[in-house]
């Protein structure tokens, strides 16, 4: 591999010098006023981003796990849940259902097509007594973006289900309002929009879904909201953290507050129309996801191309990483991401890099 290491992937993403500083620190333990002051600063920090005034939880895992945190804490054996899939990670949380014995109604929604606000309504009147629906802000699979305001509006006016948001991508990148939009928990993770890297998971609580938590009868330990909550006011998490992620997180979220939300959102919104301009204009390819977010962009890859073998080659050569398909589309489209600390001109490396392999290639 080149010297050159651009990240265009969409998760983990390019880390703002402050962060790795932060991470290089000396440990310091977390049972110490240091680190209780660093983890008040995460919280508070995080429900900014989260634009809450709810409980903010933090775990130590992947946001897979921060998933499985939300299916754990808020049901019981024998509930009703509908899970909308619209790639790969709403599949995830179908999955983390069947792991616990749960028989949710899947709503299925075609790769790169946005849940349909009318279907998931629908779903609702035909499903009386469901406890939660499931869904995703937006889906690094397929680069769609859902309506979440619109979808949970349709969940409150048609039942007295908990909304429950998979944003481990779309938190800081695209707009989300959780207390103004009645969002009961949503999870994220701390390497993709929060600009840090991989081993943080966080939950935002609603006190109706605190509720539910108080209730639940799945079995749960490491990612028990209950003891997570209780340790909150003695600013520490019940069991050991990375602490060092923490401290980077502490930094980026530093840097999140003097942007701003809605500059953030904004900084998005150009960095994924440079993107598509650019693409457009230099590979003509047509763009996976009928619904895109600001996160990536999904291009299909002309009949012919190895795809796998395209994207090790720009790594190997040009130090650039750009993430292939998932699933069915595995060497059939690939993604490159624009979210986080990833700049322009790394965009325009990446763009040049793909341009130089695939221009004069029929699609």
């Amino acid at each position: 591999m080149t010297a050159k290491n651009i990240m265009l992937t969409p998760g983990p993403t390019p880390l703002p010098p402050s962060v790795l500083e932060a991470m290089s620190r000396p440990l310091i333990h977390h049972r110490t006023a240091e680190f209780g002051r660093m983890f008040v600063s995460v919280i508070e920090d995080m429900q900014f981003v989260y634009r809450t005034k709810g409980t903010v939880l933090m775990m130590t895992t992947s946001g897979t796990g921060a998933m499985e945190s939300a299916v754990i804490n808020l049901l019981s054996p024998g509930d009703l849940t509908i899970v909308c899939t619209t790639g790969a990670f709403g599949d995830r949380f179908v999955n983390i259902h069947k792991a616990f014995g749960l028989k949710p109604v899947v709503l299925p929604f075609e790769w790169g097509t946005a849940i349909n606000p009318e279907t998931l309504r629908a779903a609702l009147k035909e499903n009386k007594g469901v406890k939660a629906v499931f869904m995703q802000h937006t889906d690094t699979s397929t680069g769609v973006l859902n309506d979440i305001k619109t979808l949970s509006k349709i969940v409150h006016e048609e039942s007295d289900a908990l909304v429950v948001v998979d944003s481990v991508s779309g938190l800081a990148c695209e707009p989300l309002e959780t207390d103004a939009w009645g969002l009961d928990c949503v999870v994220t993770g701390s390497q993709k929009g929060l600009m840090n890297a991989p081993g943080l998971g966080f939950a935002a609580v609603s006190e109706k879904a605190w509720k539910a938590v108080e209730v639940s009868k799945l079995p749960k330990f490491n990612f028990d909201y209950k003891l997570i909550r209780k340790s909150l006011a003695d600013k520490e998490t019940p069991w050991t953290p990375a602490i060092s992620i923490v401290a980077g997180q502490a930094a980026a979220l530093k840097m999140l507050r003097a942007e701003g939300m809605e500059a953030c959102w904004k900084r998005h919104d150009d960095l994924a129309a440079h993107a598509r301009k650019l693409l457009t204009e230099k590979l003509g390819l047509p763009f996976y996801s009928k619904n895109p977010a600001n996160i990536l962009t999904g291009v299909v890859l002309p009949a012919g191309v190895d795809g796998t073998k395209l994207l090790s080659d720009i790594l190997k050569e040009e130090g650039i990483s750009i993430a292939g398909g998932q699933l069915h589309l595995k060497g059939k489209i690939f993604r490159l991401a624009h979210m986080g600390y990833i700049s322009k001109s790394d965009i325009d490396a990446g763009v040049d890099a793909l341009a130089k392999r695939l221009v004069g290639v029929k699609a």
